[in-house]
């Protein structure tokens, strides 16, 4: 019997772990376009994607922002000037305005400890508002919310007045994913991220232990976090509570916040057929609606 509740646990965590930030795949760019410096004048918007489980080999990925109602290009259609973090494969930051940023010395994975992601966005950043003034926002999802806020703790940005943050479904209270994968002792498929994510690990002690230092770091910043209680049959046998599926509302709200929403939505559209007629946040577009509304100033 117990042989068979553990094959029961494995299978749902297979399901739903796939899905865990996942997204497809695409080639990305070629090469390095001239590098432009930001100005002033502009407003950019830096949007970091999340965790994908299939990305033990470094394959890159594309990013949520571009599907469903495409934050990214009402976004863009809006004025801002936006940039795609991707850190799977090359690190790589694609601007809206046809520049691109490459590292080539970095080749993330899921194995890649979120720490040096983080240190990876914090570099650029930090040579992007090299010698001038911008203002920026950051929309995180998931995984991504995690490596912003680490980066966040570690680098200050004197030349950025970043004037929202936005963290959709970010696991700051761990995933019981993450708790079943360690479990299981599936890290030869889940990668070094997603032991990271459980609950009470030493890198998100690591991270509330430091929340400080981005508060101070950031003391005009507006920090706001969206969390979904769609609440699928399965969050009945993995939470107690609200929950997107993979995130709680508990978990996405376990750091000081100014604002706080709840959508009736899941993780990721990869879990759609799992859930009949479940939404994620990318298809929804109250939730495209309320980052525009949220990165204006109206919350």
């Amino acid at each position: 019997m117990r042989i068979v509740k553990i094959f029961v646990v494995l299978g749902a965590f297979l399901f739903i772990a796939s899905s865990f930030g996942a997204f497809p795949h695409y080639s990305p760019e070629t090469g390095n376009q001239a590098f432009q410096p930001a100005t002033s004048s502009n407003t950019y918007v830096l949007l970091v994607h999340g965790y994908a489980v299939a990305d033990t080999g470094g394959t890159p990925t594309s990013t949520p922002f571009t599907s469903g109602v495409n934050v990214y290009n009402q976004l863009v259609s809006e004025g801002y000037i936006v940039g795609l973090v991707s850190y799977y494969g090359t690190f790589t930051v694609t601007f809206s305005n046809g520049y691109t940023y490459t590292n080539s010395n970095f080749q993330g994975t899921a194995n890649t400890p979120i720490q040096d992601i983080s240190y990876q966005l914090g570099d650029f950043i930090t040579s992007f508002s090299s010698g001038q003034h911008i203002n920026l926002d950051i929309v995180a999802h998931s995984m991504g919310g995690l490596v912003t806020m680490y980066m966040l703790e570690h680098f200050t940005f004197p030349n950025v007045n970043l004037e929202n943050v936005i963290f959709i479904a970010s696991p700051f209270g761990g995933s019981p994913f993450a708790s079943v994968a360690q479990y299981l002792g599936l890290g030869w498929y889940v990668g070094t991220e997603a032991y990271q994510m459980v609950s009470g690990s030493s890198f998100l002690n690591d991270l509330h232990n430091n929340l400080g230092n981005a508060y101070s770091n950031f003391g005009h910043t507006t920090w706001i976090a969206y969390a979904g209680n769609y609440d699928p049959w399965w969050g009945y046998l993995f939470f107690s509570g609200d929950n997107d599926g993979v995130v709680s509302v508990n978990s996405a709200f376990d750091v000081p916040l100014n604002h706080g929403y709840v959508f009736g939505d899941i993780h990721t559209s990869s879990l759609d057929w799992l859930t009949w007629d479940g939404v994620s946040y990318f298809e929804d577009q109250s939730v495209a609606n309320e980052i525009s509304y949220n990165l204006a100033g109206y919350y």
